[in-house]
Order: structure tokens, then C-alpha cells, then sequence
């Protein structure tokens, strides 16, 4: 079956703000939409009301025609989730934390390495990660993308504390994962760097 998500009619406020008013949009396998604007325009809001973390004032959001609503573990167990807070312990590695999330989400351990080799993060993964960069950090989280093969990817700024060369390596995985018919909402201030997006939503 084809993968859709659909958001019908989402508004939301802040206070006495409203951030977005009757946003609609569907996306399915292969799309990449992008949601931009400035900072305090809801960009984030606007992804963690499709995670289903946010309740709006109003709107539907579905997954593959149902409202998750009705059924939310499934869709969240379609989701891979990257917003700015990392979600490591800092006691532990690199590597202990991703095989801690193995357990948990059941992904194979005979990958890990080559994700942290992939994202030049073999040389760190026994760190304790309060111990890395603000770029080592970022790029760990990412490695959670090659690992569980979710479906939907629901990403906030991911590119940020990315040097140039980290940027072309997610871009590569984020490519990968849209020919491979999966599906993604990205925000971004900067949706010039992503040529290859379906839509965008611009918050002001």
C-alpha cells in the first residue's frame, strides 16, 4: 500500500498569535515537502502538531487515510523524528546510545558502525556524547535515519552545525530516502539548498 499523509485544515495558535491557519497538504512516497520562514513563525510548532505532539485548534492529520487520531502508536511507529534536542544520554557513547535505540526499536547492530562510518563518526563513537562538537551531536542524531528506515521523516533543521561536507552526506541520505519512496516534511531556513523538494509551506 501506498504511503500518504494528509493535513487538512491545521491551525494553530500561540497565545494570542496564530502561527498557521487552515494549512492543507498531502504528500506520498517519494515527495520531500519543506516548511520555512522565519524563526518564531512555527516551523517547529507546525512539525510537532504532524508528530502528534502538538494538539491544534483545529485539523486533521492522517496517515494512509486514517486519522491518527484513531490510531496514533501505528503512526508513530512510522516516524523518525529529528528535532534540535539530540535525545542521547550524555554518560553514554555514541555507540551505547545507538545500541540502547536498537533494543527499542529493534534495528539490526551489525549496521551501526557502518552509519557512524558513513557520517565520519567512527574515531568518536566511545565518547561520551556530552562530550562531542555541536556538529558530532547533530551528526549522531542523523545516524538514527540510516538505522530505522521509517517511512516518514519529520525533520527539524537538520542541516544545523553541519560543516559543508556533513551537509552533502545527509543531503545523500535524504536523496536516498525519497527515491526510495519514502516520505518527509523538512524545516529549514534555508530551502534553496534543497532543489529537489516537492512543495513548500512558507510561514511569515
Amino acid at each position: 500500500m501506498s504511503s500518504q499523509l494528509t493535513i487538512e485544515n491545521l491551525t494553530l495558535f500561540r497565545g494570542d498569535k496564530c502561527l498557521f491557519k487552515n494549512t492543507s497538504f498531502t504528500i506520498t512516497q517519494g515527495d520531500l515537502l519543506l516548511i520555512t520562514g522565519p524563526n518564531g513563525s512555527g516551523k517547529t510548532t507546525m512539525l510537532r502538531s504532524i508528530a502528534g505532539l502538538v494538539e491544534p485548534e483545529t485539523g486533521i492529520i492522517s496517515w494512509n487515510h486514517k486519522s491518527i487520531s484513531v490510531d496514533r502508536q501505528t503512526y508513530h511507529e512510522n516516524i523518525s523524528w529529528i528535532s534540535h534536542k539530540h535525545g542521547f544520554k550524555g554518560a553514554l557513547s555514541i555507540i551505547e546510545n545507538l545500541e540502547f535505540e536498537a533494543h527499542l526499536y529493534n534495528y539490526s547492530f551489525n549496521r551501526i558502525d557502518d552509519a557512524l562510518e558513513r557520517l565520519s563518526l567512527s574515531l568518536n563513537k566511545n565518547i561520551p556524547f556530552k562530550c562531542l562538537s555541536a556538529g558530532q551531536k547533530r551528526r549522531a542524531s542523523l545516524a538514527r535515519l540510516i538505522l530505522n528506515k521509517n517511512v516518514l521523516w519529520l525533520l527539524d533543521e537538520p542541516t544545523s552545525n553541519l560543516d559543508a561536507h556533513a551537509q552533502d552526506i545527509f543531503k545523500e541520505i535524504l536523496n536516498e530516502h525519497i527515491i526510495n519512496k519514502g516520505l518527509c516534511v523538512l524545516a529549514t531556513h534555508h530551502p534553496e539548498a534543497f532543489e529537489d523538494s516537492t512543495s513548500i509551506i512558507e510561514l511569515s
